[in-house]
């Protein structure tokens, strides 16, 4: 993936020059919460300056603040040489920085074209639907996005592939600064690849990259520099080949901290009750899955995106349709599923975008933690927060969810506590099967050892989870078996040692 005579041009590049940007003292303060304290870090041209931190430790509110769409309480940031205040994400845009941002700023039912061009027409004259197409489908064969239809509509899109269009977008804003909120979050190996290729292109131009994210994995590979914040404040600072990842982890957590994943509990046996079958399940994207999962087990879900994973727990939770020749939730048969009926058959889920699917945005924490639980007529809402109150404060305080109270806003959360509120609503609640499409993407390694010791607890248990991951290393670390998909069957059920990441990827190429 790296190409060494790009990056020590970009090196050299930033060996002679002034810094492209330099922020000091940045703080945002809302109300008495600081997002931000005072945070100092400077961007060289031609560089990869990573930003990182846990969850809540500010990353966002610094990207969000140098793409114009949020103001500082104070400090400064110098681009160029010149200060740098912009009120609005144009203006930022205008003098050279772009954002893609974590939380995608596209619009569900324009297409592809119209999430392109649009935003950049305003008072430029008339707009027309054909110049669009031509100037997208130019675009995006420029930038090596072959598959996507300027046409389709993005709120049909992946999620991955929505991810794409973000970066698209803010690279066509010919930056100066770009900046990459955990743009790789939703994206496959193959993706992220893709990215890494532009990247090497931008700042073999002299391009400055801001690249925030939680996969330590990642810096590696793609960062010259880094800065980590935490608390709002930044702490310290990293080079290339300069830290190994324990090192990082502890700066970032302010205490000794190793990477390692958690002994998951003893594999079931034979004679353990089984908690979801399913013989020849098929939909639009499944042709003939043949799944079991007992009481207890961890089942992984490999194999590359867009095999028919994330249809397969869509399905299994009655969110898309699909038949089967045997479908038996913890021993009884069903026919056809629907969410409610899922809920009252004893199974959760955690889908792949929070924002869409998992969270109701307008409500409060506790709320989004009993949504589904609450009937939709009748009583809840403050009464439903008053009669679970020591639930909901068990489910936050063993998540350690960062948030004011199960009144304030989910909205308000970071990511990564969004992310634990909507696994926490299926904690202690009987579930006899829980679904997981990558609950840890796009999250900091304290809040995903937060979500494996969770998850160990409920399979310990005996709560049978299946889970799709997209990190190869969660599923060889943590499941007892795992299923790979390839082209919507399962390839490969491995077990036991026969689960290595050479097991997996051969068995998601079709080679194994």
């Amino acid at each position: 993936m790296e190409n060494p005579s790009i990056r020590s041009v970009a090196q050299d590049a930033a060996l002679r020059t002034e810094p492209l940007l330099v922020v000091s003292e940045l703080t945002k303060r809302y109300g008495a919460v600081h997002a931000l304290e005072s945070a100092s870090f400077a961007c060289n041209p031609g560089e990869v300056l990573a930003l990182v931190g846990e969850n809540g430790a500010g990353k966002s509110t610094v990207s969000r603040i140098l793409a114009g769409a949020t103001p500082a309480t104070s400090g400064s940031i110098l681009l160029e040489g010149r200060p740098f205040q912009v009120g609005s994400i144009a203006e930022a845009r205008e003098r050279g920085v772009a954002c893609a941002f974590q939380e995608l700023a596209l619009v569900p039912d324009w297409t592809i074209a119209e999430n392109l061009v649009l935003p950049e027409k305003r008072g430029k004259g008339i707009f027309s639907q054909k110049k669009a197409r031509e100037h997208a489908e130019e675009l995006l064969t420029l930038l090596d996005v072959t598959h996507l239809d300027p046409s389709a509509v993005m709120g049909d899109l992946r999620l991955a592939d929505r991810q794409v269009i973000e970066i698209v977008r803010a690279i066509a804003a010919d930056p100066t600064l770009l900046i990459l909120d955990e743009a790789s979050s939703a994206l496959s190996p193959t993706g992220v690849e893709w990215l890494f290729d532009r990247i090497h292109e931008l700042t073999a131009k002299g391009v400055g990259i801001i690249y925030v994210s939680h996969r330590l994995s990642e810096l590696s590979q793609i960062a010259d520099r880094g800065t980590v914040l935490r608390d709002g404040t930044s702490v310290g600072e990293f080079v290339r080949g300069g830290w190994t990842d324990d090192e990082l982890v502890s700066l970032m957590a302010g205490r000794t901290a190793k990477r390692h994943f958690p002994e998951p509990p003893a594999a079931p046996t034979e004679d353990t009750p089984i908690a979801l079958e399913i013989q020849g399940l098929r939909a639009e994207a499944l042709d003939g899955v043949d799944l079991v999962a007992r009481r207890g087990e961890i089942l992984g879900i490999g194999g590359l995106q867009g095999q028919g994973q994330a249809e397969l727990l869509r399905c299994l939770f009655g969110a898309t349709p699909a038949v089967a020749d045997t479908w038996k939730i913890a021993g009884q048969s069903v026919s056809r599923l629907s969410p409610p009926k899922a809920v009252r058959r004893g199974l959760g889920f955690v889908p792949e975008d929070r924002k869409t699917e998992g969270l109701a945005l307008t409500l409060g924490v506790g709320e989004n933690l009993l949504a589904p639980w609450l009937r939709p007529f009748g009583a809840g809402g403050a009464f439903a927060l008053y009669r679970e109150g020591s639930w909901i404060d068990r489910v936050l305080g063993e998540l350690s969810v960062r948030t004011r109270g199960p009144k304030e806003s989910v909205s308000a959360l970071s990511g990564g506590n969004q992310q634990k509120v909507v696994f926490g609503r299926w904690m202690d609640r009987g579930r006899s099967v829980l679904l997981l499409h990558d609950p840890t993407r796009g999250i900091d390694v304290r809040a995903k050892q937060e979500l494996y010791r969770a998850m160990l607890e409920l399979a310990d248990s005996g709560v049978a989870i299946v889970w799709f991951s997209t990190e190869v290393e969660e599923l060889v670390h943590l499941c007892h078996r795992v299923a790979v998909l390839y082209r919507g069957r399962v390839a490969r059920i491995l077990e036991g040692d026969d689960i290595t990441p050479d097991a997996i990827v051969g068995a998601a190429v079709g080679t194994a």
